[in-house]
């Protein structure tokens, strides 16, 4: 016979681990009530639901639910927040697409900031189109404090104290900038000037993501550097972000409302930090742009020290890029010709030799300037001179370089020839530009198997008569002569253009 009392012990082990959850007893209702009403009550003071006495208020809801936005602002309720929604999450949050200048940010007030004076990143975000940042009387308070506390004994509350003046971030601006001038610590003074660098340059890396997507930002020289541009495209932003960064004090200068000198100081800067880096890099393409963007006014003179530099730009790839760069290019050689015309005598060859080269019209007015107002000019500049003017001279200019056919200076050494010894001189450079504006074969008129040059009127080697032969010089005077007296050259005008046509508008 089985035997079955470990069975019945087993069964009522099951039934012990399987009981039945007890119902719950009244006094633990009335607990959960009372803890569910207590956390309901919490979150009605919060929300701003109750009165003073902890009661709900009159309207049995507020005006506005007091739960912050990501942009530190409250949302109402009803439909008009539910469209507030849907707009913020097309920008970025806390971030009108219209960012405001770095140099005077604009920050909205929170509308809770009589409930909660603390200034804080949150409370104080930037509005396109508000007034200059605003704080309360409270928040000034504790901006004042933290400044005061820089200049604290112990290095933890200066740390501190800044750590809270950059998370309060662009309104401490202000206060910082007055505390700079007036403070006496060395200390002090250096920590107050890292602190608004800090929050200018965390500031214009937000405004420079918003302009890359081409959003409208107040960027000082933007309006300028666009006119001269005369387009607005991802590659001229990009030239502007460059320049900015490399040279930030130089878009500030360009403004209307500055004056030369301060074009002339920012100049300077952007020279020495070429110069600093000019060992081991070339001039890029926003130190090209930097160096003649000051002659944006017509009234600026370009420092002779800038010169090496322009004409080193001129050699390199970032020249020879540039003048490829369809967008860039126009505005370039606008600031280039305004240079040129301004170059000193000590490099007048090279900057004729790289205007003729790029084919530009200034190098008309420059040779005839130098042809006129310049009696040391050398034999080599006068050839340089005259080899623009047969390239881009006109009737107008024979007159002036008639002057220079009595001018019997060498130009270059003698060289041998198959018909001799020849030589040139100023006087034979001048007959060839005569003929070449005239539109005669440089043959016609004695060379022996010279042609025009595309690129430089005429190359100065090529021209000249043979030393035995000084009938051929003669010969060839006598036909210029004639052929100025059947086509008398036209009356110039008087005095000379600063600019080329079209280059000073």
């Amino acid at each position: 016979m089985v035997n079955l009392q470990p069975t019945a012990k087993l069964q009522r082990m099951k039934k012990l681990r399987t009981r039945r959850p007890a119902r719950p007893t009244t006094t633990r209702l009335l607990a959960c009530v009372w803890l569910s009403f207590q956390g309901y009550a919490l979150f009605l003071d919060a929300a701003g639901l109750l009165d003073t006495a902890g009661f709900l208020n009159a309207a049995g809801r507020p005006a506005t639910l007091g739960v912050q936005k990501a942009t530190g602002q409250k949302a109402t309720g009803g439909k008009s927040d539910q469209n507030e929604a849907e707009n913020n999450s097309q920008e970025p949050s806390g971030r009108d697409p219209a960012t405001p200048n770095t140099e005077s940010p604009l920050p909205q007030e929170n509308s809770g900031s009589e409930a909660n004076p603390a200034v804080t990143p949150a409370n104080l975000t930037q509005e396109s189109g508000s007034g200059p940042p605003t704080v309360t009387p409270e928040q000034q308070e504790q901006i004042d404090s933290l400044i005061e506390q820089l200049s604290a004994p112990k290095f933890s509350q200066r740390e501190s104290a800044a750590s809270e003046l950059l998370q309060i971030g662009v309104p401490t601006l202000a206060s910082l900038r007055k505390q700079r001038e007036i403070t006496g610590e060395a200390e002090a003074k250096i920590r107050i000037t890292e602190l608004i660098k800090q929050l200018i340059d965390g500031q214009i890396e937000l405004q420079i993501e918003d302009f890359m997507a081409m959003r409208p930002v107040n960027f000082e020289g933007w309006p300028e550097i666009r006119l001269l541009l005369r387009n607005d495209t991802i590659a001229t932003r990009a030239l502007f972000v460059e320049i900015l960064r490399s040279h930030p004090t130089l878009p500030r200068s360009l403004q209307r409302t500055q004056t030369n000198r301060d074009r002339n100081i920012a100049l300077a800067s952007v020279i020495t930090a070429i110069q600093k880096k000019r060992t081991t890099q070339m001039p890029t393409t926003a130190d090209a742009f930097a160096l003649l963007l000051p002659l944006i006014d017509l009234e600026f003179v370009m420092p002779q020290e800038c010169e090496d530099i322009v004409i080193s730009v001129w050699q390199s790839n970032t020249g020879t890029n540039l003048k490829k760069d369809g967008q860039l290019f126009p505005g370039f050689r606008l600031l280039l010709g305004r240079w040129m015309i301004q170059s000193s005598l000590a490099n007048r060859e090279d900057v004729l030799f790289y205007g003729m080269n790029w084919d530009m019209p200034e190098c008309q007015f420059l040779a005839k300037d130098t042809i006129a107002n310049e009696p040391n000019a050398s034999p080599a500049v006068l050839a340089s001179c005259l080899q623009a003017l047969a390239k881009f001279g006109r009737r107008s200019d024979v007159a002036m370089v008639s002057t220079l056919l009595t001018d019997q200076r060498p130009v270059s050494r003698p060289s041998i020839t198959t018909q001799g010894t020849q030589t040139n001189q100023v006087s034979d450079l001048a007959i060839a530009a005569i003929a070449c504006i005239y539109g005669v074969d440089l043959e016609d008129v004695g060379f022996t198997d010279v042609k025009r040059d595309p690129r430089f009127g005429f190359l100065p080697h090529e021209i000249g008569f043979p030393k035995e032969a000084p009938e051929q010089r003669a010969a060839a005077e006598k036909m210029i002569k004639a052929i100025l007296d059947a086509s008398p050259p036209t009356t110039p005008q008087p005095g000379l253009p600063p600019l080329a046509p079209g280059i000073g508008n």
